[in-house]
């Protein structure tokens, strides 16, 4: 504040300086001791975004069919890891989907309504309070798109083709043991005998 004050004081007497040193301005008055013009920025409206709000918004664009992704997905923590190296083009779109849907599936979350289970998915926890939104149908669009991009993801990654094969379905369990382990205080995880429980 006290910058300010003096910056704002050094403006005000390098303006009276210049008029009394004789400002040749048009828009100066004589014998006044106020000469200092003001120019405002040039403005430039566009229905652009800029960079900074392309960041803060984000933008989603789908990438074409032909585009390809290499991701590397570290198999089980015990035992031996293996990178898997995939480029597809159906990954990617799981990929995107979870990314899409992690900010309203931390949101519900907080609100208690979806925890993670021990299979590697996700669930709507309480049923009678999530009855009770009018969000309901949007919320279990959210669940059901995120758990498809899931299985997806584990079979992609597992090798595997179905997502009821051994390795999918032990991929998923090691998933669901490092969700558990990320879970933040209060959220909604599944034991592995079937229980709810906050951690």
């Amino acid at each position: 504040m006290k910058k300010n004050v003096v910056a704002i004081a050094l403006a005000c007497i390098a303006g009276i300086v210049v008029c009394m040193s004789g400002c040749t301005s048009s828009g100066c008055i004589q014998d006044m001791p106020s000469c200092l013009e003001i120019y405002p920025p040039a403005i430039n409206i566009t229905g652009e975004k800029t960079a900074l709000e392309r960041q803060l918004i984000g933008e989603y664009h789908e990438l074409e069919q032909d585009a390809w992704v290499t991701s590397t997905v570290m198999t089980p923590s015990k035992g031996n890891r293996k990178a898997v190296i995939n480029a597809d083009g159906e990954l990617l779109n799981a990929i995107q989907i979870r990314e899409l849907n992690s900010d309203i599936i931390r949101l519900y979350k907080d609100k208690g309504l979806i925890g993670e289970q021990n299979n590697g998915y996700i669930a709507i926890v309480d049923e009678k309070k999530l009855q009770s939104l009018q969000e309901s149908d949007a919320i279990r669009t959210i669940v059901q798109q995120e758990n498809n991009a899931r299985s997806i993801i584990f079979v992609k990654s597992s090798g595997a083709t179905k997502s009821n094969e051994a390795k999918a379905m032990q991929f998923a369990v090691e998933f669901a043991k490092e969700q558990h382990a990320k879970a933040k205080k209060g959220d909604w995880i599944q034991n592995n005998d079937g229980r709810w429980v906050k951690k």
